[in-house]
């Protein structure tokens, strides 16, 4: 089971405000009724434009190669998470990124922001926080959860102020229960 939660916003929604609004959205949703398939994925977006209301769908894939977004391979028992290149984004990682390996009963969660142009003169901004479980579906499947693995992708928009050879793009991850706690980068 897959849930995605997109919050979208322009360059006029970046003050503090704005920013306050977002950090109180909701991450975690209960999951809907849903269809059968092999891979369900439950995309919540809120968008700036709409008032960040929640608009919800699921979709059932029969195999786990049917989420472009993201690479899943089954590894005996357990499934390989990597997300695919946003391409659209700023700055472009033109390599997928290993998110982790979960077994059965294991749950895991990824969040990354993204900065985008497109055709437009302004920027348009997004945040993933994406939830796995590799375990049967329920409906408070990711609600208040603790997760096997947690991976923070998300860059600092401050950073644009530093000097050149200072700007870099910091990326945390951490396993989490006291297993292993990773570096920055």
């Amino acid at each position: 089971m897959i849930q995605r939660i997109q919050i979208w916003w322009t360059s006029s929604g970046r003050g503090s405000t704005e920013a306050t609004v977002r950090g109180r959205l909701p991450r975690q949703f209960p999951l809907p009724q849903l269809a059968d398939g092999h891979v369900l994925v439950h995309e919540v977006r809120m968008a700036e434009y709409q008032g960040y209301e929640p608009d919800e769908s699921v979709r059932a894939y029969d195999a786990l190669s049917g989420v472009d977004w993201l690479c899943l391979r089954q590894e005996g028992e357990a499934i390989r998470t990597e997300r695919q290149p946003v391409w659209a984004s700023y700055p472009v990682l033109r390599r997928t990124i290993r998110l982790g390996t979960l077994t059965d009963g294991q749950s895991f969660k990824y969040r990354a922001n993204f900065r985008m142009s497109g055709y437009s003169i302004g920027w348009t901004f997004n945040e993933w926080t994406v939830n796995i479980a590799h375990e049967p579906v329920r409906e408070d499947l990711f609600l208040n959860r603790t997760y096997d693995i947690e991976r923070d992708d998300r860059v600092s928009r401050s950073m644009a102020n530093l000097p050149h050879q200072d700007h870099k793009l910091v990326h945390r991850w951490q396993y989490t229960r006291g297993r292993h706690r990773g570096q920055p980068r």
